[in-house]
């Protein structure tokens, strides 16, 4: 399906919207899915906006264009994808939450904030990897039952989020929240990653688009979305979805041999072609799979891979968090916390030469 979009001008002239503008079985259709911009950027922040809402309606049109469901959905009545969800879920805790539980969950929404890292968040934003991301976060913060009853209080304002039509799907239906003390997290090491490059996957683009993440480390959002404009003279320079810093630096030799893939498959403007999250996490698992790796592997894990990697080469935290985007060392800290214990495994999985 051939799907286009254009700016549209307010009538004060001081903003433009976006309208998408496609075919649909013989019949034209037309939509305004709310995302707008200043019209006459006069701050640097204002120009990152831009930059921002532009690779959203990349990213939409790209979804659109593999799958008619998506494009059908979203010009679905009463659909508020573009909300923010930080107002839901505060209005949620005010009008919702008996005030023996409020306590709670102002605490959830504290870590919520903290781990999106932003003061708005668009409900179009948020989906599964986005998370298990936030699963992930809880567990290596906080005590097993602690980030197993944060995660589902936030479970349940998801559900009721997704009743009033501010999610097409329930981004939390397949996402498993077990109690008691959380599992490591997974990671890949340097075979394990070298052994998916080796296997054959379903989707080359997915492939592609997951390795790349493993030695740039940047989320699914970031690569769903990434542009050639983004990519000069083999360095990555972008303004990252989820916090809005820039984030600048030199691509590894691996990583520019997986943009040369990519680019043979295609010369659209964006950089690589992905299905929904939903459909990138199921043909992941079971390339995984296919690869002999008995592991629970999903995006984000990409992230604590190229952690571990540089932790293998005794990299110090501080340029770790800066190839990671991170605005503080504590978020780095999680993933150097993991990547120790990879280390610590590959260690004791030396063979003794005394047997």
């Amino acid at each position: 399906m051939s799907v286009k979009y254009r700016k549209i001008l307010s009538k004060d002239k001081k903003r433009y919207m976006i309208e998408f503008d496609f075919n649909m079985n013989g019949i034209r259709k037309k939509f305004r899915p709310g995302i707008t911009f200043p019209a006459n950027p006069r701050t640097a922040q204002e120009r990152q906006e831009i930059k921002a809402k532009l690779q959203l309606a990349d990213k939409m049109k790209a979804q659109m264009e593999i799958d008619e469901l998506y494009a059908i959905n979203m010009i679905g009545k009463g659909f508020q994808w573009n909300k923010d969800f930080f107002e839901y879920l505060e209005d949620f805790i005010e009008r919702k939450v008996q005030p023996s539980e409020k306590r709670t969950y102002l605490a959830m929404l504290k870590k919520f904030k903290r781990y999106v890292g932003r003061n708005k968040l668009p409900c179009s934003d948020i989906d599964e990897e986005f998370l298990l991301g936030f699963k992930d976060y809880l567990d290596l913060e906080l005590s097993g039952v602690s980030a197993y009853n944060y995660f589902k209080k936030l479970k349940r304002v998801i559900k009721e989020a997704t009743i009033a039509k501010y999610f097409r799907t329930n981004p939390m239906a397949e996402i498993v929240n077990s109690k008691g003390k959380s599992k490591e997290k997974e990671t890949l090491v340097f075979e394990e990653v070298k052994a998916l490059l080796e296997t054959e996957c379903r989707n080359e683009e997915i492939k592609t688009a997951f390795l790349f993440c493993c030695y740039t480390g940047i989320r699914f959002c970031d690569v769903q979305a990434l542009t050639w404009n983004s990519i000069k003279n083999n360095t990555l320079d972008l303004v990252q979805i989820k916090t809005k810093e820039r984030l600048t630096m030199d691509l590894h030799q691996d990583a520019v041999r997986l943009l040369e893939i990519s680019k043979r498959q295609n010369n659209d403007k964006l950089v690589f072609q992905l299905p929904t999250s939903t459909t990138c996490l199921k043909v992941l698992r079971e390339w995984v799979a296919k690869a002999g790796i008995n592991k629970h592997i999903t995006w984000h894990c990409s992230r604590h891979t190229f952690a571990t990697l540089l932790n293998y080469q005794n990299q110090n935290i501080t340029t770790i968090s800066k190839l990671l985007g991170h605005k503080s060392l504590k978020e780095t800290e999680i993933y150097i916390r993991v990547a120790e214990n990879a280390k610590s495994k590959a260690v004791k999985s030396l063979r003794s030469m005394f047997k």
